[in-house]
């Protein structure tokens, strides 16, 4: 249960909530694992974080934790900053949900997220070697065009976003009950086929970007119609 570790972060709490400044020789101290509904943290973001706390002394907000019986203390919301702490000798702000379950877990996660775009299957209990084959895929995916990649949310023909791309392949994943490594050849093997579709409709810079990269994918549209696969 989670009354020993509440017992040793006592002193740390700040009255009449569940909110905890902790120096940083004791945040060390403490077992914390990300969240396993969580996606997997990018790693090119961390330095940055990192720079950033180090140069003012400080991070931003609070990491949301949960204590869940059996786990011990996960993460569940903050993991890149978490992780940007290494080397630092900062207090730390942490909410912490005291016996949780995923249930608890997933309503929080889904509130503090409600108006940032998260792909589905870290929204809902996807089998966790599902969740494994879509994140493998869209790895492999990224390095393969990463030159087509966008940040936005919102990505302009012909380039991708990660979060938006998982979220294809889950869609797809479910319209034609395939596995994730057929759907992924029958979507390589699509991108093929675009290379010789008719291009009278595209821009030229359009264009140039497809030829460059080799991705024709989200030339014509930002989404995969299944009936192309």
């Amino acid at each position: 249960m989670s009354v020993a570790v509440q017992k040793y972060l006592e002193e740390n709490k700040i009255n009449g909530t569940n909110v905890y400044a902790i120096p940083m020789k004791k945040f060390k101290s403490l077992d914390i694992t990300q969240w396993k509904y969580n996606r997997p943290p990018n790693l090119e973001r961390i330095p940055e974080i990192h720079s950033w706390m180090k140069q003012f002394n400080r991070m931003d907000g609070v990491l949301s934790l949960a204590y869940i019986p059996g786990d011990g203390l996960v993460c569940f919301e903050g993991n890149h900053r978490r992780l940007a702490l290494e080397g630092l000798e900062i207090s730390v702000l942490v909410d912490i949900l005291w016996d949780a379950t995923h249930e608890i877990i997933t309503h929080e996660f889904k509130r503090l997220n409600k108006s940032i775009c998260v792909p589905e299957i870290y929204l809902v209990e996807s089998e966790t070697s599902l969740r494994g084959e879509i994140e493998k895929s869209v790895s492999d995916f990224r390095k393969k065009f990463s030159k087509m990649e966008s940040n936005s949310g919102r990505p302009q023909r012909p380039n991708y976003n990660r979060d938006k791309f998982t979220d294809e392949i889950m869609r797809l994943h479910k319209e034609l009950n395939i596995t994730i490594p057929e759907l992924m050849t029958k979507i390589y093997n699509a991108n093929e086929i675009y290379k010789t579709k008719d291009r009278s409709k595209l821009n030229e810079k359009i264009t140039s970007k497809c030829e460059n990269s080799g991705l024709w994918l989200f030339a014509w549209s930002t989404t995969i119609n299944s009936s192309d696969l």
